[in-house]
């Protein structure tokens, strides 16, 4: 009785290990199955850059002109572009649409390298009528300035302009040179560059110019239409104009006080030189 009790269980406890086994592995086949298809669902997609709008041809990209999405490989044409470090910067050689994916073929580093004709390029990549509704106008800057000059600035940038006028003043102590912080806060819509140089052209008579370089021309930025007499009083009286760069997320208004020699005589302590007779 005992032995057929002992048979018994330990065909229980077999049958209990052969089911345990079966449903380890039936789980384990259904964690594998399900990495493999997560892998898989993963390898089947890429990382993109598409356009947000419409970009022009010989707009410079911005990065407020693209983003990122996740495309089906079979959707990816050859030449996409994966990264927004690697579109920012440079050229559009033909207009490239809302939604549509980036390409290498499509964008180029420099003008000589663009193909198109010699003309100005421009950063056309918004609509000037959406950009400024009703309460700002389009003002044209000359690129003098050594932010211009150095190719930092580019469109959708937001910068303040600081001005340099001399003051006569009528009695002994009065007048001079006043710099002020002027205008501030105010967005580059678009760049125009010059054409590149003829490979004969210097730049300081002896050098040959680089073919590949980008000078800015002019500036058109959004501005309200008081603020655009005071820049235009500016041009007109050839006061120095320079430009501060902010950052991208800087609306602040700087409250600044206009600096002449005794302001800074004041604050430096030193005696500010009178005006020779």
């Amino acid at each position: 009785m005992n032995r057929r009790r002992g048979v018994f269980w330990l065909l229980a406890g077999l049958l209990l290990a052969i089911v345990a086994a079966g449903i380890s592995y039936f789980v384990f086949q259904r964690v594998v199955t399900q990495q493999a298809s997560t892998v898989e669902e993963k390898e089947s997609t890429q990382t993109v850059v598409v356009a947000k709008q419409l970009i022009n041809e010989r707009a410079v990209i911005r990065l407020a002109d693209v983003s990122t999405e996740e495309r089906p490989l079979a959707d990816v044409p050859s030449g996409a572009i994966f990264k927004t470090e690697d579109a920012v910067g440079r050229i559009a050689n033909r207009f490239i649409a809302a939604g549509q994916v980036l390409l290498a073929q499509n964008l180029v580093d420099s003008f000589s390298s663009s193909g198109l004709q010699p003309t100005d390029i421009v950063t056309e990549t918004l609509n000037f009528n959406e950009a400024l509704g009703e309460e700002l106008v389009a003002y044209a800057l000359p690129a003098t300035d050594q932010l211009s000059m150095e190719g930092i600035l580019l469109p959708g940038d937001h910068v303040d302009l600081l001005f340099s006028t001399d003051v006569v003043g009528e009695i002994e102590g009065t007048g001079g040179k006043v710099s002020i912080y002027s205008i501030q806060d105010l967005e580059i819509l678009q760049i125009i560059y010059k054409p590149p140089p003829s490979g004969e052209e210097s730049k300081d008579g002896d050098a040959a110019a680089d073919p590949n370089a980008r000078i800015p021309k002019t500036l058109i930025l959004a501005i309200e239409p008081q603020d655009s007499v005071v820049l235009k009083y500016a041009i007109d009286t050839q006061a120095a104009i320079n430009l501060a760069l902010r950052a991208s997320d800087n609306r602040r208004i700087f409250e600044v006080d206009a600096a002449t020699i005794n302001t800074i005589a004041e604050r430096y302590r030193f005696t500010a030189p009178r005006p020779v007779r």
